[in-house]
């Protein structure tokens, strides 16, 4: 089981404003912050009694509107008893009748980066087995057709998501994914997979197939390679099997990031620029490692010391508001969101994988503003090493959630087809994406 400690928090703050009444498994009345955490906190509740009737003895119910004051518990109390819990509650502020949580943000840390650790090791543990639970239509296995690749990525995509979340212990029959509604397969559960459509006919594509497609997106990232170093780069047969395999992680980005059940546009024009969502995660991926395999260097050659262990690192210093905002949001609210991406339970049978395609690109657009800002890799004088150590614990762990999400979406990770350094440059007036890859052998 993967460590949630958000969720464990949530229903840690249930149980002390209800006691021994019932909890609500799914409630919402718990929200959690995604933005302005400085200011609003992580989490926050409504202190009005009426929000919260339902999971109340209703015939004990006074007239006392405060919930806080009927359960005869203030917010010092509630700090006091999150003591106990893995994440405690610094401090607690009543705003415009919603009371505001704010968490121990570096005992928090602490426990995000040890957790992230074993959870990842968990997760590409289940990555790496063999799932016959979830099939492709066969008529969609033996087509050529676009619609029909799209079946087949998210067929291997719901097998990963399916086997991370246990679920064979809560499913017995098979899954099967399919493009025609008309497809019977018994007693089993079917998910319907969207039909991929040209964005300026509106009708399915059938001129081309699933090689043209990706060929088509392999063409638009060496025109974008071209335009910086010319027509040699395509000559080049390491670069050639690097783009291919960025054109492929490409198609499945673009055919995974819309809901499964729903169509998908496609601009069946290498200058579309559509590659470019794809590119900018992998691009960012490839700046991570580049980062930490140059601070590993630089230790290597005596130039900064080892890391410390994570109970000495200090990480109070992450006190910038980005860098709580990456921890807490990628990091460690990463188990709780993976838990949104599946809904088996009563029946239904529904997986959002496009979730994962949004949760990523967030990720790698909130890192590439902090990395633009901050210089991570200072000088190794004694009072910037302790800041430095805590980034790179952060960037470790936001490397390692990042790696995970595209293992889920059968996305090789740029350190997978090249140990690359990466620049980009985006142009709003020319609608332009510049990507400028220097490629070498992994390391």
């Amino acid at each position: 089981m993967l460590e949630d400690e958000i969720n464990i928090l949530i229903a840690n703050i249930y149980s002390f404003l209800l006691t021994d009444k019932k909890i609500p498994k799914h409630g919402n009345l718990i929200k959690k912050h995604s933005i302005n955490l400085f200011e609003q906190g992580e989490l926050s509740f409504p202190n009005d009694i009426k929000c919260w009737i339902q999971y109340l003895d209703q015939k004990l119910l006074p007239n006392e509107a405060n919930l806080m004051k009927y359960i005869g518990k203030g917010a010092e109390i509630l700090i006091k008893e999150s003591k106990k819990w893995n994440l405690s509650i610094e401090k607690v502020i009543e705003l415009k009748g919603r009371l505001f949580i704010h968490v121990d943000r570096p005992k928090a840390m602490s426990l995000c980066f040890f957790n992230s650790h074993r959870n990842n090791q968990i997760l590409l543990s289940e990555l790496i087995k063999e799932n016959s639970s979830i099939c492709a239509d066969p008529l969609d296995h033996e087509s050529t057709c676009i619609t029909s690749l799209r079946v087949c990525c998210l067929t291997r995509v719901i097998q990963h998501l399916y086997g991370i979340h246990k679920c064979k212990d809560n499913v017995s029959e098979r899954i099967f994914v399919t493009s025609r509604s008309s497809s019977k397969f018994g007693e089993n559960k079917v998910i319907l997979c969207g039909t991929v459509l040209n964005s300026d006919t509106g009708m399915k594509e059938t001129a081309s197939n699933a090689d043209d497609f990706i060929r088509l997106r392999q063409d638009e990232l060496t025109l974008i390679a071209q335009h910086k170093y010319g027509v040699r780069v395509s000559t080049e047969s390491k670069w050639k099997e690097f783009i291919s395999k960025l054109g492929k992680s490409a198609v499945n980005f673009e055919l995974l990031q819309t809901k499964p059940s729903s169509a998908v546009k496609i601009k069946f024009d290498s200058s579309s620029g559509s590659s470019k969502r794809a590119a900018f995660i992998l691009y960012n991926c490839a700046r991570l490692e580049t980062i930490i395999r140059t601070y590993n260097e630089r230790v290597e050659a005596g130039r900064y010391p080892q890391l410390p262990k994570i109970d000495d690192a200090d990480f109070s210093l992450l006190n910038q508001d980005d860098e709580w905002s990456i921890i807490f949001n990628y990091i460690l609210g990463f188990p709780s969101f993976l838990k949104s991406t599946v809904d088996l339970e009563q029946g239904r049978c529904e997986f959002r994988p496009h979730l994962i395609c949004s949760f990523l690109s967030s990720m790698v657009g909130e890192f590439s503003q902090y990395y633009r800002r901050v210089r991570i890799l200072t000088e190794p004088r004694k009072h910037l090493l302790p800041v430095l150590f805590a980034r790179i614990y952060m960037l470790k762990s936001l490397n390692d959630t990042l790696k995970i999400c595209l293992k889920i979406l059968n996305i090789d990770s740029v350190t997978q087809m090249y140990s690359s350094v990466l620049f980009y440059t985006y142009s709003d007036k020319m609608n332009v994406i510049v990507f400028i890859f220097i490629v070498k052998n992994i390391r």
